[in-house]
């Protein structure tokens, strides 16, 4: 394995356990972020590589710093 995919694994699962900390669907975060509820799903299996852009309006949506998205000490 290597370690993009780790990245994208750890992105993806972070992702997933903050949004059900909000409480958030998935449709639910895409509504918020203009996004496609199957790409949100996507990045949470990571079979999905986001932009910076992206990430920020995860971020954003999720009311979390960028810095919390990366941190998998979860």
């Amino acid at each position: 394995m290597n370690k993009n995919t780790d990245l994208e694994k750890r992105f993806g699962s972070k992702l997933c356990y903050i949004r059900k900390q909000r409480k958030f669907s998935q449709m639910k975060l895409a509504e918020i972020t203009g996004l496609n509820f199957n790409y949100i799903g996507q990045i949470e299996r990571a079979e999905a590589n986001v932009t910076i852009k992206t990430i920020k309006l995860l971020a954003d949506a999720l009311d979390v710093e960028v810095k919390e998205l990366f941190d998998f000490s979860f």
